[in-house]
């Protein structure tokens, strides 16, 4: 039930607290925090990497693509690996190397799926973060059991993706 008794209460209640908090030796906060400036340091020197083609496949079950040799001076940095293989009969994985297809640094399954009117396809996009030095290559393998064999259809497409950056300050 409403009073003027309780109301009083309320608002001498009320009153006290706002006079604690303005006459209290707090100290006020009046400096805007900011933010630290963050600076990449290779960031200026980045040069965008991409290769992308249709996979050499020497043997019928394992195809590949070659990327560029990392310059002297400079280190390549891989973000990302993609591929799609369409019309492909069995289930595969992709590999990312050093120099040639028998150095593995990453190995993703690329399991097969049904693309409707592009037939059984596999297709994959991994983020990746590895780097290469002046004088390494990176190589991106698409494999299969000796069973199956590797699609040699013409749209097939395997993309390596990063940047390359000085490595001299």
């Amino acid at each position: 039930m409403f009073t003027w008794k309780r109301l009083s209460w309320v608002l001498s209640i009320f009153a006290t607290v706002l006079a604690t908090l303005h006459f209290s030796n707090a100290p006020q906060v009046s400096a805007q925090i900011k933010p630290a400036m963050v600076r990449s340091v290779d960031e200026p020197t980045r040069v965008p990497y991409l290769v992308s083609a249709k996979p050499n496949c020497p043997f019928g079950n394992d195809c590949f693509i070659s990327g560029t040799t990392v310059p002297a001076g400079k280190r390549l940095r891989i973000t990302r690996i993609e591929g799609a293989l369409l019309g492909q009969a069995g289930d595969t994985f992709a590999a990312l190397h050093i120099d040639t297809d028998r150095n593995p640094v990453a190995i993703f399954p690329t399991p097969v799926f049904n693309g409707f009117f592009y037939g059984t396809v596999v297709g994959f996009s991994h983020d990746v973060d590895y780097y290469y030095e002046a004088g390494q290559t990176p190589v991106l393998e698409i494999g299969c059991s000796a069973v199956n064999t590797i699609s040699t259809d013409s749209r097939n497409k395997l993309t390596l993706i990063g940047y390359i950056t000085d490595t001299t300050p």
